[in-house]
Parts: C-alpha cells; sequence; structure tokens
C-alpha cells in the first residue's frame, strides 16, 4: 500500500480556472492553460477546459499524446520549442508551438507538408531573460524567413521568464516585445496576432497591482490555475482562488526525541521537491531531506503524533512537478 498520497480536487481546478480567466479577459488576454505541472493529467485537463480555457499548453510531446488518447482534442501548443527528433510528433500531436531555432522551423515545414498538415508557429525573443529565443535584432529577418515556409503559419511573437524574476522587469520587458511587434509590422507590412507575454510568474502584476502592458495579449499560465499560487517562493497566494487543489499526505515511518521532536516520512527529493511543501498540520516544519527520506520538526504540533500518522501539506510548483511524474505516488481525486 503506497504510504505517499496526492488528492486533487479538481472542482478547485475548474474554479482556479474561471478566475484566472475573469482575471486576464478584461485585460484582453487570452490564456493558455498549461498541464506540464501535473504531466499531463487527463483529469486535470478536463477541470481546466470545464473553466472555459479553449487551448491547453504543455512542454513534452508525451504529455500531448497522453491526453490526445484520452480524447481531449482542445488545441494544444507545445511550449517549449521542439528538439529536431521531435519534428514529426509536433506536427501530428500539437496544433501550434514555440520556436526558438530557423532549423527546426525549416523541418516542421517540411514535415507539415509532407503530412499534408498546417502548423503554426510563435517566434520566441531573448529580451535579456537567459533562456530560449532569437535576439531581437534577428527577428526582422527571422520572421521574413518563417512566412515564406510552406506548411508553417507565423501567428506572432512570445517571451519567457524566470521563475525568480522581479515585477518591474516582467513589464520593462514586455513593453520591449510589444514595441519589437510593432517595429516589425510596420516595415514588413504584416500582422501578428499573438504577442505571448509569460507565464504565471507575471500573473503577480494583473492580480495585485491590476496592471497589463497593452498589446500583449495571451499569457500560458499553469501555476495560479493548478494551485492558486503566482509564485512558489514564499508562496504567494492569489486572493479568491483555492490553494488546497493538491493536498500531499505522507506517513510517518520514525518518531523521535533529540532536543526537539523529529519525524521522518517516507518520500523524499527522489519523489518531490520537499522545499516547496507546505505544512497544512499546524506545528511542523519541514528540516531536510535526502532521496528517500524527509525530516520534520514536530516539536510545537498540538498533536501527539505516531508512526503511521500522517502529515499533509500543500505544494509549491516543483514539488507537484514531481509528485505526478514519481511511481512511488498514489494519485486519487476527489
Amino acid at each position: 500500500m503506497p504510504t505517499v498520497c496526492l488528492t486533487i480536487d479538481l472542482e478547485k481546478i475548474t474554479h482556479n480556472a474561471r478566475k484566472t480567466l475573469a482575471i486576464c479577459q478584461p485585460f484582453g488576454l487570452d490564456v493558455i492553460g498549461v498541464t506540464k505541472g501535473v504531466c499531463g493529467l487527463p483529469d486535470v485537463a478536463r477541470a481546466i477546459i470545464a473553466g472555459g480555457i479553449k487551448t491547453l499548453g504543455d512542454a513534452r510531446l508525451d504529455n500531448i499524446a497522453r491526453m490526445r488518447d484520452a480524447g481531449i482534442h482542445e488545441p494544444m501548443l507545445l511550449i517549449r520549442s521542439p528538439a529536431p527528433s521531435e519534428v514529426a510528433r509536433c506536427i501530428d500531436l500539437a496544433d501550434i508551438s514555440l520556436n526558438s531555432d530557423l532549423g527546426v522551423l525549416n523541418a516542421l515545414s517540411q514535415e507539415a507538408v509532407s503530412m499534408g498538415k498546417h502548423h503554426r508557429v510563435i517566434l520566441m525573443v531573448d529580451l535579456d531573460t537567459g533562456r530560449e529565443g532569437f535576439a531581437p535584432e534577428a527577428m526582422p529577418g527571422v520572421c521574413h524567413e518563417v512566412r515564406a515556409m510552406q506548411g508553417l503559419t507565423l501567428e506572432g511573437l512570445g517571451i519567457y521568464f524566470p521563475y525568480r524574476s522581479k515585477d518591474a522587469f516582467h513589464m520593462e520587458a514586455q513593453e520591449r516585445l510589444v514595441a519589437l511587434t510593432g517595429e516589425i509590422e510596420q516595415e514588413s507590412g504584416i500582422t501578428l496576432s499573438i504577442v505571448s507575454g509569460g507565464s504565471t510568474n507575471i500573473f503577480h502584476s494583473l492580480t495585485l497591482e491590476g496592471k497589463s502592458i497593452a498589446g500583449v495579449n495571451q499569457l500560458r499560465i499553469g501555476t495560479a490555475i493548478l494551485l492558486g499560487i503566482s509564485s512558489s517562493i514564499g508562496p504567494r497566494h492569489i486572493e479568491g482562488f483555492y490553494h488546497d487543489t493538491f493536498v500531499l499526505d505522507a506517513e510517518l515511518i520514525e518518531v523521535k526525541k533529540r532536543d526537539r521532536l523529529l519525524g521522518i516520512l517516507s518520500l523524499g527529493q527522489l519523489d518531490t521537491e520537499p522545499e516547496y511543501l507546505f505544512p497544512i498540520s499546524p506545528g511542523v516544519t519541514v528540516i531536510s531531506s535526502s532521496s528517500d527520506h524527509t525530516i520534520v520538526d514536530l516539536t510545537d504540533s498540538p498533536q501527539s503524533l505516531h508512526v503511521g500518522d500522517c502529515i499533509s501539506f500543500r505544494l509549491g510548483y516543483f514539488s507537484l512537478a514531481r509528485l505526478t511524474v514519481s511511481p512511488y505516488v498514489k494519485i486519487e481525486y476527489c
């Protein structure tokens, strides 16, 4: 019998999806519901769709295939540039993809033509974010090349932000993205219909400060919908959202008195990211972890806890993502 159980409340996820749309729509923002944090679990994907989300996004084609095999036919955005070896599956499974390499785009074009399909693409721009994207100065030429590729439709530009980046940087970089989009449209006489301004880590600016950048019309949101937080650091809770959508129960396998009362849980870094486990059980603190043990301080718990009792946790994004791929975790729905 599993000693670790993850309980998922699908109705609360649907609520969070509806709230996300309610916040974004007045700003003219389309929402991509991102499922990579749950490994494309079909039941979670359906809960997001039930909240009004029209397009799903995931970074892994295996996850998109999992949802397709479960009968989910909504449009799918591949939110990581496909590898050359993934081009055929990308055309087959995804309707649209984020891209940052001309060689891959050429391969997508050839594959789309050979399969008799049409594939939509968003080009990522590296505006000093340190990850994927074309250099801004290269974008006019890149757009010109992609527009000439058969089987592809250039939909727009996008940007990524590291999860520890600051709100002020988000706003400044989005302004640059909108300006770059306008320059390309004016110089080339084309219309770029999508300006994809980032993911949940910029949602904080909208929810708490009501800020948006005119011209940005899409966000790729997973964490806010899944966990009701705008950042796992803290975490930053979003008012009006459910934060107990996913609850982890882990069994105590040892309790011992040292200078503090310590407990050892039957899970570790192979199963989750203990730094982002937030105890629901009062008076419990996560101390440290190894590959398959997590040590918690029970000294201040008002309960008398014993071996065999379970400690409950809410989750941050990184803990959730690992739990949903671990073969040692039982998943239940409520």
